[in-house]
């Protein structure tokens, strides 16, 4: 039996770490070029590589997500300082595993349900550590509810359908499917691009809005070599 340890040490350095970053990307947005906002952009990314380095099989994950999650809200119409803004959310989206032990996270057997309410945690926590941050309090409710369902099972609050953020809603489609398809502990091997659509097909209307799913399908169409068969029937 694992016996774990919350760190706070690892919650204080990485919210120092993120005000840091969070201040430059607001003088970035204010004051500075795109170029020199672009190189702030990328400190998001390594405090996000950063928090990835507890989670075994996640290193990369947030930038991989916040490139699908960008085109898919491109393609839903969304635009300009709200696409950037649903950027910062995919970067940021799992700061709150900060203070989830390593060992729960690199834990292949099934989580107890004390272990999966500190998993769960996660989300909460990643919402008010950015909700702390005036520069990116915008990001909250996106962080909070990037992992509920459309039928109202995900967590943390049970929202359902249109209650969730539009962003939440393309987040959870694509962290779930790049999770798919990475070497994760708690799976024994990754799913093939082509099974990890099928079952992302298989979750719209209760896991996932049918619209992302479409449209995230599209994308894989036009971008990743698929045919629109395979994308659409894998």
């Amino acid at each position: 039996m694992h016996n774990y340890h919350f760190t706070p040490g690892v919650v204080i350095t990485g919210g120092i770490l993120l005000s840091i970053a969070v201040l430059s990307v607001y003088v970035s947005r204010v004051y500075l070029p795109a170029k020199i906002r672009s190189a702030y952009l990328k400190s998001i990314t390594v405090l996000a590589a950063a928090v990835e380095t507890k989670d075994s099989g996640t290193v990369g994950h947030a930038q991989r997500v916040a490139e699908i999650t960008v085109e898919v809200a491109r393609r839903l119409g969304v635009e300009g300082s709200e696409l950037e803004r649903i950027q910062y959310a995919a970067l940021l989206m799992d700061m709150g595993k900060a203070n989830v032990p390593q060992a729960l996270l690199n834990k292949s057997d099934p989580l107890t349900p004390g272990e999966w309410a500190i998993l769960q945690s996660h989300a909460r926590l990643g919402a008010e550590m950015v909700a702390a941050v005036p520069f990116l309090a915008d990001l909250e409710e996106i962080v909070l509810h990037h992992h509920e369902f459309c039928d109202g099972t995900g967590y943390p609050s049970g929202l359902a359908g249109e209650q969730i953020p539009l962003a939440s809603r393309v987040l959870c489609v694509a962290a779930d499917y790049d999770a798919m398809i990475s070497d994760r502990p708690y799976h024994p091997r990754p799913l093939s691009p082509q099974e990890a659509i099928e079952e992302i097909r298989r979750g719209a209307g209760a896991k996932y809005d049918p619209r992302v799913v479409e449209v995230f399908l599209d994308m894989l169409a036009a971008e990743h070599g698929f045919s629109e068969e395979q994308a659409k029937a894998a």
